[in-house]
């Protein structure tokens, strides 16, 4: 299993750079087609009784221009003189349901990646539509987190591990990732008053990794006064 087709959708010519580092990173080891996608909506033609209408309406659309003109660079620039194919895909829709396009573009993908919804950008309601992604795609998503630069992914993986469907998806999606890494460790937390065998590590995941050529570490931890979310990343500091 590999990563042969890779979409980054990319939205903002501010993080651009910071969401095609890693996709690059990755596209360079699994020699994949890398898509760069930016989708946009059409500005709506001015009613006439408005007035100045045309003229501030125009200005938008040719803002809009200009990030597409940006952000375009910034994928050819990065993607120049690579091992791999580097696709650039700028679509402008006659609606806001950008979300809709990038799903029905990222279906034919191995692997879509996207930023985290960032809660200080005006345009985030818009533009930034990570969950859906996940949940409506079909397809494995890597989201990268609105703060910090990740160049290289993948060399030391943490499989937040519960017995359901979302938790064995994302794990067996991302057997790419996990047969690289150097370090792959598999966290199982549970709460306060659940029963205390949740604290027994699960070995059926860990045996399964290993029939892939893995060798996971497991471990537990108690979420007590805080939420499991909480536990968790704070069990990824821990781990670096």
């Amino acid at each position: 299993m590999s990563y042969k087709t890779i979409l980054v959708h990319l939205n903002d010519k501010r993080r651009a750079e910071a969401l095609l580092e890693p996709a690059i990173h990755l596209a360079n080891q699994f020699n994949s087609h890398l898509i760069g996608m930016h989708v946009y909506a059409s500005v709506p033609a001015a009613p006439v009784a408005i007035p100045f209408a045309s003229k501030v309406l125009g200005g938008i659309a040719a803002t809009e221009r200009r990030e597409t003109e940006e952000i375009a660079a910034i994928f050819s620039r990065m993607t120049a003189n690579r091992p791999f194919v580097a696709e650039w895909r700028a679509l402008k829709v006659p609606h806001v349901d950008l979300a809709s396009v990038v799903l029905e573009h990222g279906r034919a993908a191995d692997l879509v990646i996207a930023g985290q919804t960032d809660p200080d950008w005006d345009l985030s309601p818009l533009l930034d539509f990570p969950e859906r992604l996940a949940l409506e795609g079909g397809r494995p998503i890597l989201i990268v987190p609105y703060v910090g630069r990740y160049a290289e992914v993948g060399s030391n993986v943490t499989i937040a591990w519960k017995s359901a469907r979302e938790a064995a998806r994302a794990t067996f999606d991302a057997l790419p990732i996990l047969t690289r890494a150097k370090s792959v460790q598999i966290l199982t937390i549970t709460q306060r008053g659940e029963a205390s065998t949740a604290l027994t590590p699960d070995t059926s995941i860990a045996a399964a990794l290993a029939r892939q050529g893995i060798k996971p570490t497991l471990r537990t931890s108690l979420a007590d006064d805080i939420s499991v979310g909480d536990e968790i990343l704070s069990r990824l500091a821990d781990q670096d």
